[in-house]
């Protein structure tokens, strides 16, 4: 009976020791800061830089990162202004230079520190205020699979042939990055009285205007559609993650338009040091280099891109301006879109 009363002293001992050691472990985890980064799916989806990326960092900063996901990178600054602070956000990943002007009428946003950045040439023109940082870029332009098409399109024009009558899967410029970056394109050779007249054919030309990139890439993959508007360095992605080589990249007669990336710390950021941190590391070798093989665009810092299969790709034509629109002009296009869309503008 004493050996019994002894078992269960042991027993209970052992349980009470073990609570006490998880409730300090609790305890522990809850004392450690946790970083929010709100970007959209591509990034911080498994198969995105994100879950890399936070995996490097949390090694160095006793701290655990969070994503939270904001779908198409066009969605992001509706999902910002409707939920504000209560979002939770320490930093915004995501953002275009479409985005910049808007951002910064409808939030406030903390100033960075980066220091002077090695950029590439290209990148220079995006380095526009204190507020923001872009971190990748890339160009677009139209992407198909070998042999879907007797004669490719050279230029703008071409694409309203009866060849590629419905071959074509677009994206909305009110939710989508690549969408607004497709009427710009239009606007910057065509002007904007010829250049919405073309957007008028085109659309009555395209499969469809998805509100996402990647719900219009997905048109094309699974082969609903034959040509699709996305990055030069999508078919490179094809190629080494699925080693497929049937995917390829249209060069055209115009320059094509480039896409910067930014990221920015939000006024209401809880853990704001940390945050900027965390956008040191994106923009270090380490992290560049991640983003460059992850995200599949090009790294803004200079010595990343070297001697991989990206650097052949900055050989494409691309358009010498980078504008950083007013978010009034960005609207007034928008709208004008729209009534095209609604076959309201004659």
């Amino acid at each position: 009976m004493k050996h019994f009363i002894f078992f269960l002293a042991a027993v209970f001992l052992g349980l009470f020791l073990a609570i006490l050691n998880k409730n300090q472990q609790g305890q522990v985890a809850s004392s450690v800061p946790v970083l929010r980064v709100f970007g959209y799916s591509s990034f911080t989806s498994r198969w995105g830089p994100g879950p890399l990326l936070k995996e490097e960092f949390e090694k160095k900063c006793n701290c655990k990162v969070e994503f939270i996901e904001g779908t198409d990178s066009g969605i992001l600054l509706q999902r910002l202004k409707i939920e504000g602070e209560s979002l939770g956000a320490d930093l915004v990943v995501g953002l275009d230079q479409f985005d910049l002007s808007k951002a910064l009428g409808e939030q406030s946003w903390r100033k960075l520190s980066t220091g002077n950045l090695d950029v590439y040439e290209p990148v220079k023109a995006a380095l526009v205020n204190n507020f923001f940082v872009p971190y990748d870029w890339g160009a677009l332009t139209f992407v198909t699979r070998k042999g879907e098409f007797s004669n490719l399109p050279t230029q703008m024009d071409d694409l309203l042939k009866p060849e590629f009558n419905k071959k074509i899967a677009l994206e909305d410029p009110r939710t989508s990055s690549p969408g607004m970056q497709l009427l710009y394109w239009v606007i910057s050779h065509k002007g904007e009285e010829e250049g919405f007249k073309y957007l008028q054919k085109l659309m009555d030309q395209a499969h469809s205007f998805s509100p996402t990139w990647s719900a219009a890439y997905g048109l094309f993959t699974n082969k609903q559609t034959k040509m699709v508007y996305s990055y030069v360095t999508s078919p490179l992605y094809h190629e080494i993650e699925e080693k497929k080589t049937e995917y390829l990249a249209i060069p055209f007669k115009e320059a094509l338009p480039v896409q910067f990336e930014f990221v920015g710390i939000p006024e209401f950021c809880r853990h704001c040091e940390m945050a900027e941190q965390f956008i040191n590391y994106m923009l270090s070798p380490e992290g560049q280099k991640i983003i460059m093989e992850k995200n599949y665009m090009f790294p803004v810092m200079k010595g990343v891109m070297e001697n991989t299969p990206f650097a052949p790709l900055l050989n494409i034509k691309t358009l010498e301006k980078v504008e950083i629109p007013p978010a009034a002009e960005v609207d007034r296009l928008l709208k004008k879109w729209t009534e095209v869309r609604r076959g309201e503008l004659n």
